[in-house]
């Protein structure tokens, strides 16, 4: 009986392997597909999303004037976008701006210095130990690869003000053509889709643009309540560069788990730099206390559940779309991962996959997820 019934098992078994070895193909050429064309899709996802977000603005704001001057609400669903993007960059800008300004003056540079300096003339007068001597080249060895690598990101990112510009142009663009688009792209899906295909579609849109401006909103929030933490921590030791780190800490913000590591790890470096070893040691804990803080207790109960995008997702795409498309990727990979998530749940083949990418326990927390019944 054990015989007969082999034969009929090893083709469903042979398929199930084939099924899964070509899905891993698809996945790996996708990736690879994908980084090819980060210069096309980037601006196009990033546009989509904000699309997504401004576009009940637009709508409510068309709503209220009269059709001939109802376009005025693509106007200003522009204005929120360019206003979003423009502190965005602004932040970035301005960041970079100190660290170059800082580690160009010649001042500064001879404060750099001024350790090795005083470290010698002590060594001579034998004022200092040679474990002091130690930790004084060791800072300099630190301080001359470090602000070098430092510096030169810096520099890149304002020297880029022309292709951020460029890239900034397209966005807005695509905006703008796909707020005028969409009613037309919605009696396209009606035309050749069945009711209730359009149905999930138009639910699965609302609910993921709604979770999307919630997130957004909730980082934003934490982002700034973060940094104003981090600043006042740093300023009880007299740390330079405060408005760099503040800056850093909310726009790292938006990289759940790595940024926030990114954003508490440069300035005890600088502080190592610049201070004794106890003092930074103090600045880290304190700094690593902050953030323990926000992500274990103010992060939870002001977020939620409203992504429900297990951690060790978040981590593993932030790594793959890190390395798909950079820090863009790493900025869009949680609203990507929610938007897969929330297709995914509304069709019974991909219904698995979703599961395992949220953070829920069973099908039906997940299609109160989709559906928009949890906050």
């Amino acid at each position: 009986m054990t015989d007969s019934t082999h034969p009929d098992q090893t083709p469903g078994v042979q398929r199930t392997a084939m099924m899964w070895l070509l899905t891993v193909i698809v996945v790996i050429l996708s990736g690879w597909a994908l980084r090819a064309t980060a210069t096309v899709m980037v601006p196009i996802i990033l546009a989509f999303f904000l699309t997504l977000i401004v576009r009940p603005l637009d709508r409510m704001t068309a709503a209220r004037l009269p059709s001939k001057i109802s376009w005025l609400g693509h106007v200003v669903a522009l204005l929120a976008v360019l206003l979003g993007l423009g502190i965005f960059i602004s932040c970035l800008w301005i960041a970079a701006e100190q660290i170059v300004s800082r580690f160009e003056n010649a001042g500064d540079m001879e404060m750099l210095s001024g350790l090795e300096l005083g470290t010698e003339n002590d060594a001579n007068d034998g004022k200092i130990t040679r474990l002091e001597q130690a930790y004084a080249s060791a800072v300099e060895s630190l301080q001359g690869s470090v602000w070098e690598r430092v510096s030169g990101f810096a520099n890149g990112v304002v020297n880029m003000a022309g292709t951020t510009l460029g890239g900034l142009v397209l966005v807005v663009f695509l905006i703008l053509l796909m707020l005028i688009e969409a009613p037309k792209w919605r009696e396209k899906l009606g035309d050749f889709a069945s009711h209730r295909t359009e149905r999930k579609l138009e639910t699965g849109l609302d609910v993921f643009a709604s979770r999307l401006m919630r997130y957004l909103i909730t980082r934003t929030i934490l982002g700034i309540l973060t940094a104003l933490l981090y600043v006042a921590w740093m300023w009880i030791f007299d740390l330079d560069l405060l408005l760099v780190w503040g800056l850093l800490a909310f726009l790292l913000n938006f990289i759940p788990t790595l940024g926030s590591l990114i954003a508490g790890v440069l300035p005890v470096i600088y502080a190592f730099t610049q201070k004794d070893f106890s003092t930074a040691f103090l600045i880290g804990s304190g700094l690593l206390v902050i953030e323990q803080v926000m992500g274990n207790f103010v992060d939870p109960r002001v977020q939620g559940r409203q992504v429900s995008i297990s951690p060790l997702v978040i981590l593993v795409v932030l790594v793959l779309w890190g390395w798909i498309w950079g820090i863009m990727g790493a900025i869009l990979a949680v609203p990507i991962t929610m938007a897969m998530i929330i297709g995914f749940s509304h069709f019974e083949p991909l219904r698995p996959l979703a599961l395992f990418l949220s953070n829920e326990t069973c099908m039906e927390d997940l299609d109160r997820m989709a559906e928009g019944e949890r906050t």
